[in-house]
């Protein structure tokens, strides 16, 4: 837009300029070319026409003075682009015409300055302007990626509470496992000798009371331990400690998009498997690159792991590895495949979402 407003000032001044030496139709007509050109390298900036147009105006200036009146409203673009050989063909027109341009020549010179000053005024804006633009969008691309870094630093600072919480909830459910889970099975152990040799009937409805609640005590602690274990086993870390002997010699990338809330049953099936097949993985496979994802979906989980190794198109399952990963995928009612072709092995399960009858400690 600043381009137009500085040809509309120049166009008038050149205009005041040849209507000062007449309204012939020479005067005219190099008007309009002045013009046409002018608008061809406005439509088309630093294209072939634009650099013709104006070089072609320069090679008009050489014969016509009237031209050459008229010449700062096309070296407006050739100042813009820096294009030197239509500045030094307007030069040489110049050169050839100042005897009749002996009235007019000082205005020329000035018209050509204003055209050059508002030139180099543009470029500067536009340089100024695609400046700020790049870094107000460096800043904008620096914001974000500090906002990335900062869910990154928050969610690594949620992960490492959320293992300590395992950690503690581990330690804690192995000490009642270990020292009241003891305790009150030797108690139990000993009412139900005590109730064995007691003769007093008086004394046996409070045996058998004292017993239901020990029991009831013993099945709550019981239920209490295995919640708590259940959410001690940790999926990611078991899996990153599974990966971590083969990295030396495999390309291991793992994708993780899942829930804590993964019952311990599935998360147990997951990393038997895992274990399962990196094992076969480290003895058979002659690839590089391991793919673990494990993704959790409204209704089911999903675990595929690929290797890049070559193996034949039909597999035989005859080894101890395979049905051992497919028996403990009907475990909890998971579906399993294995697909092999010249471009790898790849194992994809699949489990749907239910409850799963718990197991006792």
């Amino acid at each position: 837009m600043n381009k137009l407003w500085d040809k509309l000032l120049i166009g008038l001044c050149c205009c005041a300029l040849t209507l000062t030496a007449g309204t012939s139709a020479a005067n005219i007509a190099a008007l309009l070319v002045a013009v046409i050109f002018s608008v061809i390298s406005q439509a088309r900036p630093n294209s072939p026409a634009s650099y013709a147009a104006t070089l072609l105006y320069g090679v008009f200036c050489l014969f016509s003075g009237e031209a050459l009146m008229l010449s700062p409203l096309v070296l407006y673009d050739a100042f813009c682009t820096k294009f030197y050989p239509a500045m030094l063909l307007t030069a040489a027109g110049t050169a050839i015409n100042i005897t009749s341009l002996s009235e007019n020549i000082f205005p020329l010179f000035a018209v050509m300055l204003v055209s050059l000053t508002l030139s180099q005024r543009t470029s500067l804006n536009a340089k100024l302007s695609k400046t700020l633009i790049s870094t107000r969008d460096d800043s904008k691309e620096l914001t974000m990626q500090l906002v990335e870094k900062n869910k990154a630093m928050q969610r690594n600072q949620d992960y490492e509470i959320y293992l300590a919480t395992l950690k503690e909830r581990n330690r804690i459910a192995r000490e009642i496992h270990d020292n009241v889970g003891h305790m009150l099975t030797r108690s139990i152990l000993q009412l139900g000798a005590l109730s064995v040799i007691n003769k007093d009937d008086t004394v046996g409805g409070a045996l058998t009371d004292l017993s239901d609640t020990l029991n009831t005590a013993m099945t709550s602690i019981r239920s209490s331990v295995h919640d708590l274990h259940d959410d001690s086993i940790a999926l990611k870390p078991a899996v990153e400690d599974c990966v971590r002997p083969l990295r030396d010699r495999f390309s291991v990338s793992c994708d993780y998009d899942f829930s804590e809330r993964m019952s311990r049953d599935i998360k147990l099936c997951f990393i038997g498997i895992v274990k399962e097949a990196l094992s076969n993985t480290a003895k058979h496979s002659n690839g590089d690159s391991i793919k673990i994802l494990i993704r959790e979906h409204p209704a089911l989980y999903q675990l595929s792991i690929a290797d890049n190794g070559s193996c034949p198109e039909n597999i035989t399952e005859s080894g101890m590895g395979l049905s051992n990963m497919r028996e403990r995928a009907a475990s909890v009612n998971g579906n399993i495949n294995f697909m092999s072709d010249s471009r790898g092995f790849r194992i994809f399960l699949s489990v749907p979402k239910q409850k799963l009858t718990k197991q006792e400690i």
